[in-house]
Protein backbone atom coordinates (compact mmCIF):
# COMPACT_ATOMS: atom_id res chain seq x y z
CA UNK A 1 0.00 0.00 0.00
CA UNK A 2 1.86 3.04 -1.30
CA UNK A 3 -0.56 5.95 -1.54
CA UNK A 4 1.81 8.81 -2.23
CA UNK A 5 4.47 9.09 -4.89
CA UNK A 6 7.99 9.08 -3.41
CA UNK A 7 8.54 12.70 -4.40
CA UNK A 8 5.27 13.78 -2.77
CA UNK A 9 6.05 11.81 0.39
CA UNK A 10 9.49 13.43 0.54
CA UNK A 11 7.99 16.91 0.24
CA UNK A 12 5.48 16.15 3.00
CA UNK A 13 8.28 14.94 5.26
CA UNK A 14 10.45 18.00 4.63
CA UNK A 15 7.51 20.33 5.26
CA UNK A 16 6.77 18.64 8.57
CA UNK A 17 10.42 18.62 9.61
CA UNK A 18 10.74 22.31 8.78
CA UNK A 19 7.64 23.26 10.75
CA UNK A 20 8.53 21.24 13.84
CA UNK A 21 12.21 22.23 13.72
CA UNK A 22 11.07 25.84 13.53
CA UNK A 23 9.11 25.47 16.76
CA UNK A 24 12.05 23.71 18.40
CA UNK A 25 14.49 26.41 17.34
CA UNK A 26 12.14 29.11 18.62
CA UNK A 27 11.93 27.28 21.94
CA UNK A 28 15.74 27.17 22.16
CA UNK A 29 16.08 30.87 21.38
CA UNK A 30 13.35 31.73 23.87
CA UNK A 31 15.28 29.85 26.56
CA UNK A 32 18.54 31.54 25.48
CA UNK A 33 20.34 28.32 24.57
CA UNK A 34 23.69 28.20 22.84
CA UNK A 35 24.10 27.32 19.17
CA UNK A 36 24.76 23.62 19.70
CA UNK A 37 21.81 23.27 22.08
CA UNK A 38 19.55 25.12 19.64
CA UNK A 39 20.49 22.69 16.87
CA UNK A 40 19.89 19.71 19.15
CA UNK A 41 16.44 20.95 20.15
CA UNK A 42 15.50 21.72 16.53
CA UNK A 43 16.69 18.30 15.37
CA UNK A 44 14.78 16.62 18.19
CA UNK A 45 11.60 18.50 17.33
CA UNK A 46 11.85 17.86 13.60
CA UNK A 47 13.03 14.25 13.61
CA UNK A 48 11.92 12.84 16.96
CA UNK A 49 8.48 11.65 15.88
CA UNK A 50 9.69 9.86 12.78
CA UNK A 51 12.61 8.37 14.68
CA UNK A 52 10.26 6.94 17.30
CA UNK A 53 7.97 5.54 14.59
CA UNK A 54 10.80 3.79 12.75
CA UNK A 55 12.26 2.34 15.94
CA UNK A 56 8.88 0.86 16.87
CA UNK A 57 8.50 -0.55 13.35
CA UNK A 58 12.05 -1.94 13.53
CA UNK A 59 13.14 -0.30 10.28
CA UNK A 60 16.19 1.90 9.62
CA UNK A 61 15.24 5.46 10.65
CA UNK A 62 14.98 7.68 7.60
CA UNK A 63 16.65 10.45 9.61
CA UNK A 64 19.84 8.35 9.49
CA UNK A 65 19.56 7.09 5.92
CA UNK A 66 18.64 10.33 4.12
CA UNK A 67 20.89 13.35 4.81
CA UNK A 68 18.19 15.70 3.58
CA UNK A 69 16.12 15.18 6.72
CA UNK A 70 18.66 16.31 9.37
CA UNK A 71 19.94 18.97 6.98
CA UNK A 72 16.48 20.53 6.77
CA UNK A 73 16.27 20.75 10.56
CA UNK A 74 19.84 22.10 10.76
CA UNK A 75 19.21 24.86 8.23
CA UNK A 76 16.02 25.82 10.05
CA UNK A 77 17.84 26.00 13.38
CA UNK A 78 20.63 28.16 11.96
CA UNK A 79 18.18 30.50 10.25
CA UNK A 80 16.26 31.06 13.48
CA UNK A 81 19.36 31.31 15.66
CA UNK A 82 21.22 33.87 13.54
CA UNK A 83 18.15 35.59 12.16
CA UNK A 84 15.03 37.06 13.63
CA UNK A 85 12.84 34.39 15.27
CA UNK A 86 9.29 34.44 13.89
CA UNK A 87 6.29 35.26 16.01
CA UNK A 88 5.08 31.87 17.24
CA UNK A 89 1.55 33.27 17.60
CA UNK A 90 1.37 34.42 13.98
CA UNK A 91 -1.05 32.73 11.62
CA UNK A 92 1.77 31.64 9.32
CA UNK A 93 3.55 29.71 12.08
CA UNK A 94 0.28 28.28 13.37
CA UNK A 95 -0.67 27.14 9.88
CA UNK A 96 2.69 25.47 9.30
CA UNK A 97 2.49 23.68 12.65
CA UNK A 98 -1.08 22.53 12.01
CA UNK A 99 -0.22 21.29 8.53
CA UNK A 100 2.77 19.35 9.87
CA UNK A 101 0.65 17.86 12.64
CA UNK A 102 -1.97 16.68 10.16
CA UNK A 103 0.52 15.33 7.63
CA UNK A 104 2.65 13.47 10.16
CA UNK A 105 -0.36 11.90 11.86
CA UNK A 106 -1.58 10.59 8.50
CA UNK A 107 1.74 9.50 6.99
CA UNK A 108 2.83 7.90 10.27
CA UNK A 109 -0.36 5.86 10.41
CA UNK A 110 -0.05 4.83 6.77
CA UNK A 111 3.52 3.64 7.27
CA UNK A 112 2.46 1.63 10.32
CA UNK A 113 -0.34 0.03 8.30
CA UNK A 114 2.12 -0.76 5.51
CA UNK A 115 4.23 -2.72 8.01
CA UNK A 116 1.31 -4.87 9.13
CA UNK A 117 0.15 -3.11 12.29
CA UNK A 118 -3.52 -3.22 13.21
CA UNK A 119 -5.77 -0.15 12.94
CA UNK A 120 -5.56 0.88 16.60
CA UNK A 121 -1.77 0.43 17.06
CA UNK A 122 -1.20 2.11 13.71
CA UNK A 123 -3.28 5.12 14.75
CA UNK A 124 -1.43 5.31 18.07
CA UNK A 125 1.89 5.28 16.22
CA UNK A 126 0.59 7.95 13.87
CA UNK A 127 -0.18 10.19 16.85
CA UNK A 128 3.27 9.47 18.28
CA UNK A 129 4.80 10.46 14.95
CA UNK A 130 2.97 13.79 15.04
CA UNK A 131 3.61 14.75 18.67
CA UNK A 132 6.78 12.80 19.49
CA UNK A 133 9.19 15.42 18.21
CA UNK A 134 7.64 18.18 20.27
CA UNK A 135 7.66 16.02 23.38
CA UNK A 136 11.33 15.12 22.90
CA UNK A 137 12.29 18.75 22.31
CA UNK A 138 10.46 19.84 25.46
CA UNK A 139 12.08 17.08 27.52
CA UNK A 140 15.63 17.98 26.49
CA UNK A 141 14.76 21.63 27.16
CA UNK A 142 13.43 20.77 30.64
CA UNK A 143 10.00 22.13 29.75
CA UNK A 144 6.56 20.58 30.16
CA UNK A 145 5.42 19.26 26.76
CA UNK A 146 2.55 21.10 25.13
CA UNK A 147 0.19 18.13 25.13
CA UNK A 148 0.64 17.79 28.92
CA UNK A 149 -0.22 21.39 29.79
CA UNK A 150 -3.68 22.13 31.12
CA UNK A 151 -3.61 25.63 29.61
CA UNK A 152 -2.57 24.54 26.09
CA UNK A 153 -4.94 24.36 23.14
CA UNK A 154 -5.90 20.97 21.74
CA UNK A 155 -2.79 19.36 20.27
CA UNK A 156 -2.91 15.59 20.50
CA UNK A 157 -6.66 15.48 19.79
CA UNK A 158 -6.32 16.78 16.20
CA UNK A 159 -3.54 14.24 15.61
CA UNK A 160 -5.81 11.52 16.98
CA UNK A 161 -8.54 12.66 14.58
CA UNK A 162 -6.22 12.43 11.58
CA UNK A 163 -4.67 9.11 12.56
CA UNK A 164 -7.99 7.59 13.58
CA UNK A 165 -9.56 8.73 10.34
CA UNK A 166 -6.88 6.97 8.31
CA UNK A 167 -7.33 3.74 10.27
CA UNK A 168 -11.09 3.95 9.78
CA UNK A 169 -10.71 4.57 6.06
CA UNK A 170 -8.31 1.65 5.79
CA UNK A 171 -10.72 -0.62 7.62
CA UNK A 172 -13.57 0.29 5.29
CA UNK A 173 -11.44 -0.06 2.17
CA UNK A 174 -11.82 3.58 1.16
CA UNK A 175 -8.29 4.79 1.89
CA UNK A 176 -6.73 6.50 -1.11
CA UNK A 177 -4.79 9.69 -1.80
CA UNK A 178 -7.90 11.86 -1.74
CA UNK A 179 -9.32 10.49 1.50
CA UNK A 180 -5.90 10.46 3.18
CA UNK A 181 -5.36 14.12 2.36
CA UNK A 182 -8.87 14.85 3.61
CA UNK A 183 -7.96 13.28 6.96
CA UNK A 184 -4.79 15.38 7.12
CA UNK A 185 -6.79 18.50 6.26
CA UNK A 186 -9.35 17.70 8.95
CA UNK A 187 -6.62 17.38 11.57
CA UNK A 188 -5.06 20.63 10.37
CA UNK A 189 -8.36 22.53 10.50
CA UNK A 190 -9.19 21.15 13.94
CA UNK A 191 -5.83 22.31 15.26
CA UNK A 192 -6.31 25.78 13.75
CA UNK A 193 -9.78 26.07 15.24
CA UNK A 194 -8.43 25.00 18.61
CA UNK A 195 -5.75 27.69 18.55
CA UNK A 196 -8.22 30.33 17.38
CA UNK A 197 -11.02 29.58 19.84
CA UNK A 198 -8.74 28.36 22.65
CA UNK A 199 -10.34 24.92 22.81
CA UNK A 200 -8.92 22.93 25.70
CA UNK A 201 -9.75 19.70 27.47
CA UNK A 202 -11.38 20.09 30.90
CA UNK A 203 -9.14 19.85 33.95
CA UNK A 204 -9.69 17.27 36.66
CA UNK A 205 -10.50 19.98 39.21
CA UNK A 206 -13.51 20.96 37.08
CA UNK A 207 -15.02 17.52 37.62
CA UNK A 208 -14.08 17.43 41.30
CA UNK A 209 -15.74 20.80 41.83
CA UNK A 210 -19.03 19.30 40.60
CA UNK A 211 -18.85 16.03 42.52
CA UNK A 212 -20.76 15.89 45.84
CA UNK A 213 -18.93 14.65 48.92
CA UNK A 214 -20.17 12.82 51.96
CA UNK A 215 -20.37 16.04 53.93
CA UNK A 216 -22.98 17.35 51.52
CA UNK A 217 -20.71 19.92 49.89
CA UNK A 218 -19.18 20.06 46.45
CA UNK A 219 -15.64 20.23 45.18
CA UNK A 220 -12.45 19.14 46.88
CA UNK A 221 -13.07 18.10 50.50
CA UNK A 222 -12.16 20.69 53.12
CA UNK A 223 -8.87 20.46 54.95
CA UNK A 224 -8.51 19.59 58.62
CA UNK A 225 -9.01 23.23 59.53
CA UNK A 226 -12.28 23.43 57.63
CA UNK A 227 -10.94 25.49 54.74
CA UNK A 228 -11.49 24.48 51.15
CA UNK A 229 -8.82 24.65 48.45
CA UNK A 230 -9.73 27.07 45.70
CA UNK A 231 -8.60 27.11 42.07
CA UNK A 232 -5.19 28.67 41.64
CA UNK A 233 -3.75 30.67 38.79
CA UNK A 234 -0.88 30.22 36.38
CA UNK A 235 0.61 26.75 36.59
CA UNK A 236 -0.94 26.03 40.00
CA UNK A 237 -3.91 23.71 40.14
CA UNK A 238 -4.91 24.30 43.75
CA UNK A 239 -4.11 26.92 46.32
CA UNK A 240 -4.93 26.52 50.01
CA UNK A 241 -6.49 29.44 51.85
CA UNK A 242 -5.08 29.89 55.34
CA UNK A 243 -6.98 31.86 58.01
CA UNK A 244 -5.24 35.05 59.05
CA UNK A 245 -5.36 34.26 62.75
CA UNK A 246 -3.05 31.27 62.30
CA UNK A 247 0.00 33.52 62.30
CA UNK A 248 -1.48 36.31 64.43
CA UNK A 249 -1.30 34.42 67.73
CA UNK A 250 2.45 33.87 67.57
CA UNK A 251 4.25 30.69 68.58
CA UNK A 252 2.59 28.45 71.10
CA UNK A 253 4.55 27.46 74.23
Amino acid sequence: MHLFAPSAQYCFDLLGIFAFALSGACLAVRKDFGLFAAVVVAEAAGLGGGLLRDLVLDVPPVAFTDPGYPTAALVTALAVYFGRPPDEESWAVRLLDAMALGLFSVTGTIKALQHGMGPVPAAALGVATAVGGGVLASVVSRELPTLMRWNADLYAVPAMAGAGGVSLLHGTGTLDVRTAMSAAAAACVLRLLATHFRWRLPRSSMWRSRAPHRNGGFGVPPTAGGHRPVPGSGEDTLRLTVPRDVFAEGPRP
